[in-house]
């Protein structure tokens, strides 16, 4: 198919290391063949196409992460070459029996923005945002100043529903402390210049580029990919919402209470959260023995 070529090429051009190239191939090669299969005269996809996909997918036995990946990863394809993903976010649903909890180290989280703060300041601000809320990246990245709120003395975040996954609307507290916490909050009241009230937080001017730039999630995930082999820390968006959940799991909160404060529809997406990482302190316990 020609048009996954031109696609490769634009990923290239983004800077895209050759392994997470490779990984899209072979997503896309799982595209190609149930196409290629359905004769389907263009890009022009119905959500009867796309479930159709999705039981192709499910028949070789892919994991539902997977199944996932290969879906978002095939509707950015199809947009790029000018057709339509005529389904909605909610399609696929299904979950692996085991949700993936990496949470940083206290040391990993430290290193990450302390090289940040002095090397870029906007992709610090972001990380202290993704992992003082727990937000998930597109939620950070849609952030207007006026999300930022207080109330009795706590900072607040409030997703509203246009950003969040389901649709929800959520309020969650910022957990960080001493100069990571005043930093940030420096951060948004500088963002409080009425003429940047419509301006997401993480919309800036870059001074090399000399233009206005919009922090997407592309850019985001190329950024943190280089950064991960500056630091040699495996860097995602998500493992910072990670992160959030094992401090507040540490704290010993309620799981009905960080369920609502990370915006799961379902408290058993949480409760699994609790079970991996409850399981880990116990075995770092035994190595006491």
């Amino acid at each position: 198919m020609q048009e996954i070529y031109g696609y490769i090429l634009k990923l290239k051009k983004i800077g895209l290391s050759e392994s997470s190239i490779e990984t899209y191939k072979i997503q896309l090669k799982h595209f190609e063949e149930w196409f290629k299969e359905k004769e389907l005269p263009n890009l022009n996809l119905s959500e009867k196409d796309v479930l159709d996909f999705v039981s192709y997918l499910k028949s070789k036995e892919l994991s539902p992460n997977t199944i996932r990946q290969i879906l978002n990863r095939v509707k950015d394809f199809v947009e790029h070459a000018g057709g339509q993903w005529n389904a909605s976010k909610r399609i696929y649903r299904e979950r692996s029996k085991v949700e993936s909890a990496k949470p940083y180290s206290e040391m990993e989280l430290k290193k990450i923005f302390n090289w940040l703060r002095e090397n870029n300041k906007i992709y610090y601000y972001l990380t202290l945002t993704l992992y003082g809320f727990g937000l998930r990246v597109s939620e950070a990245l849609n952030l207007l100043p006026s999300d930022i709120i207080e109330k009795e003395s706590q900072i607040f975040v409030r997703v509203r529903p246009e950003n969040a996954k389901f649709s929800k609307s959520r309020e969650a507290p910022l957990i960080l402390k001493d100069k990571y916490r005043d930093d940030l909050i420096d951060f948004i009241l500088s963002r409080q210049n009425p003429a940047l009230k419509d301006k997401t937080l993480f919309t800036y001017y870059n001074d090399v580029q000399n233009r206005i730039v919009v922090l997407n999630r592309m850019a985001v995930k190329v950024y943190f990919h280089k950064l991960s082999k500056i630091l040699d820390i495996n860097i995602t968006a998500h493992r910072f919402r990670d992160s959030y959940v094992s401090y507040l799991i540490a704290k010993g909160l309620k799981p009905s209470t960080v369920a609502k404060w990370l915006g799961h529809t379902d408290i058993n997406t949480t409760l699994r959260y609790y079970t991996k990482l409850t399981e880990k302190d116990e075995l770092e316990e035994l190595k006491k023995l």
